[in-house]
């Protein structure tokens, strides 16, 4: 059994230290939706299908699911569906602290 706790949160919470570290490099003029989209495509709670179906089933959803159902993408498998919704709801919880910040 793995000892990965996942909840609305610790989304947050990881929500907020990505948004604080990319700050920095958007004042030295870099795009911060583009270094949080890159960010978060490489996270582990997104790339990792047991991690991403762990965010899904124990975090509210409903902001990535509605950002997903806009981008309007087709999956083949659960475990493309469950990423998904997981990277589009940590960009979500992102936008939202981001938002918060400025």
């Amino acid at each position: 059994m793995s000892d990965f706790i996942i909840n609305d949160y610790l989304l947050r919470q990881e929500a907020r230290a990505i948004v604080d570290e990319i700050l920095p490099q958007a004042d030295e003029g870099q795009d911060i939706e583009e270094l949080i989209h890159q960010t978060i495509d490489g996270h582990e709670w997104v790339i990792y299908t047991y991690k991403a179906l762990r965010l899904c089933s124990e975090c509210d959803t409903t902001e990535g699911e509605a950002l997903l159902d806009d981008a309007a993408e087709t999956f083949t498998s659960l475990s493309d569906h469950a990423t998904a919704v997981a990277y589009y709801t940590m960009l979500a919880a992102c936008n939202d602290y981001l938002t918060q910040r400025v």
